[in-house]
């Protein structure tokens, strides 16, 4: 039997595939697709890299990178705020468009992915498993972890 940490390293790699595939054709990585749905979901706010980064529970030199290729792509900038330290990340125009119409994509697959992501399992499976994927969360940000 595998390990359980294979089987996530697995299952992320076959979404992530599944995402890349789906997502080429608006020259989006599944990553890049993720920040450009978190900054089209935070409409009431102003987002900065360390926002992003919190939100993703990543460093901030993981989000730089992305946001340079989404900014060389046109769907953001940063603000032209002098003297603040945290620019705010801003979504273009087509940045906005492109969020809006992934989002309404996003919403509608939604449902077919759990159903193919969740055969098998009765809604109490489905309830234990999220219970027990937070559990290994907050294990894994424990300091326990951080200090092995």
């Amino acid at each position: 039997m595998n390990e359980p940490k294979l089987y996530f390293k697995k299952i992320h790699n076959q979404l992530e595939a599944g995402f890349n595939k789906e997502y080429k054709k608006y020259g989006l990585t599944s990553t890049q697709l993720d920040v450009l749905m978190y900054l089209s979901q935070e409409t009431d706010r102003e987002c900065t890299l360390s926002d992003i980064a919190a939100h993703f529970d990543v460093k901030h030199t993981s989000v730089i990178h992305v946001l340079k290729l989404l900014e060389q792509k046109g769907f953001i900038c940063k603000s032209e705020i002098q003297g603040a330290r945290a620019k705010p990340i801003l979504l273009t125009d087509s940045g906005r468009q492109l969020g809006e119409q992934l989002s309404s994509e996003i919403r509608q697959k939604s449902p077919l992915l759990d159903e193919i992501m969740f055969a098998g399992l009765s809604e109490d499976d489905r309830q234990l498993l999220d219970k027990m994927l937070e559990q290994i969360y907050r294990n894994l940000k424990s300091d326990a972890f951080r200090n092995l």
